[in-house]
């Protein structure tokens, strides 16, 4: 009985919630009993049962109470069992032997990293996140081209890669041809000396997606961008898909023509920007289990708030904490972590000031500095600055009173009285409670 509930309550989820969101928190719950009107559900970690207790009880209390025709409750309690699992091991490859090649229509001399599945999603990458998904469903049809930008590690290259493979497992599709702006130059550069211009556009010009990374690399180069625009042009009119990585959007690309900015602009621009605090979690579980690290959940938050501003800056950190717990024969505790990361030369996160937080809050509510610190009173300004007064007072060791002084020359009960909005409101405020993740996200990197 306790499956047939628990398999209708997961449809009923599915259709409600969004899809990453759904395969990330509910799917690998366990459903242990269902007696009296309580449903019984199991899960790996007192972090992913506070979290559900957080976001998405009231979505399985409402889901169980339209299976089961009346009201009904439901328990959450830890079964470590559940935790993701440890990495598959695989012995090292010894000096005489070398990985099987892959045949695939992918180019650029590898088969490109990265797969959807691999991808871990969060509020911060989901609309980059779609759209590549999209791409491979119907590739030329939609955001074309499809221009991905963000800051260095937070996941452009793997989206690319993610759609070159999913693309190349689909022989219907067409030829991939996925490249770095620097080989796609210096092949042209190649092609230029041997005189053999005619074969180096016939190869991408028929093809059906073209994917290029770090498009920025065309900076000041004039004769490579009138070449990428000719082959631009012919997939283009072709309708072949055009995907671009950059990092930074078209109309901040400095030393581009004005040509090559407008065809990337009438495309979709997904901007991925740096992982909130609800990503940040997903991403150390997700890479540590990769690396077949069992991390408890003061080490997951540690590493989270601290070593996870990125991608790179996280494989970076669980790489040291391998080998360190590894070489040592020790266990991982948040101790160990402490003293592993310390001693690579960093001692975490950057020594915030409150002139980053002000510069990143004004950012993101697009005001400029002089309004943020300004007398007014008005909405749009008063909220945004009792949003820096709280990550001012969570981030730095900043007195009241200096923060109020560097915020337009405010008392300590002003401050005093903008913290305690806050607080009150991230306990009611989804929206808030995001705007607050994503601009400690930015404050990460």
């Amino acid at each position: 009985m306790v499956d047939t509930v628990w398999r209708d309550v997961r449809g009923w989820l599915r259709e409600r919630l969004v899809a990453r969101e759904f395969e990330t928190w509910i799917a690998p719950i366990r459903a242990s009993q269902w007696a009296d009107g309580e449903l019984v559900l199991e899960v790996g970690s007192s972090f992913v049962a506070d979290w559900l207790r957080k976001r998405h009880l009231g979505d399985i209390e409402e889901a169980l109470k339209a299976v089961a025709g009346g009201a009904g409750r439901v328990r959450l309690i830890e079964n470590p069992a559940l935790a993701a699992p440890r990495a598959e091991r695989r012995p090292p490859l010894r000096a005489t032997e070398a990985p099987r090649p892959q045949r695939t229509p992918v180019t650029d001399g590898a088969v490109p990293f990265g797969t959807f599945d691999t991808f871990v999603v969060g509020a911060s990458n989901r609309v980059a996140y779609e759209a590549a998904r999209a791409v491979v469903e119907r590739p030329g049809a939609r955001f074309n081209p499809l221009f991905v930008f963000g800051g260095v590690g937070l996941g452009k290259t793997h989206l690319l890669g993610a759609i070159a493979n999913a693309l190349a497992a689909d022989g219907r599709k067409g030829n991939v041809a996925s490249i770095s702006a620097e080989n796609f130059v210096n092949e042209m550069i190649a092609a230029l000396r041997r005189r053999q211009m005619e074969r180096f556009r016939q190869r991408f010009r028929g093809i059906g997606t073209l994917i290029v990374d770090d498009i920025q690399f065309f900076a000041d180069k004039q004769r490579s961008q009138e070449e990428f625009t000719h082959t631009f042009n012919a997939l283009y009119d072709g309708r072949k898909q055009i995907v671009v990585a950059s990092d930074r959007a078209p109309g901040d690309l400095p030393g581009f023509g004005d040509t090559l900015r407008n065809r990337f602009a009438a495309g979709l621009l997904a901007d991925v920007q740096p992982p909130d605090a609800a990503l940040r979690v997903a991403l150390v579980q997700r890479k540590a289990a990769d690396r077949g690290l069992g991390l408890d959940d003061a080490v997951v938050q540690h590493l989270a708030e601290r070593w996870c501003g990125n991608g790179r800056e996280l494989e970076g950190a669980l790489l040291r904490l391998e080998a360190y717990a590894g070489f040592g024969q020790r266990s991982v505790t948040l101790s160990l972590v402490r003293e592993a990361l310390a001693a690579h030369g960093r001692s975490g996160r950057r020594r915030l000031t409150v002139g980053r937080i002000v510069g990143e809050v004004c950012r993101h509510y697009r005001l400029s500095e002089g309004e943020l610190v300004s007398p007014s009173r008005a909405r749009r300004v008063a909220g945004p600055r009792q949003v820096a007064m709280y990550l001012c007072r969570q981030h730095t060791e900043e007195s009241l009173e200096t923060i109020g002084a560097e915020l337009g020359g405010r008392d300590h009960s002003t401050v005093v009285h903008g913290l305690g909005v806050i607080e009150a409101r991230l306990a009611t405020d989804a929206a808030l409670r995001d705007a607050v993740s994503s601009l400690e996200g930015r404050l990460a990197t």
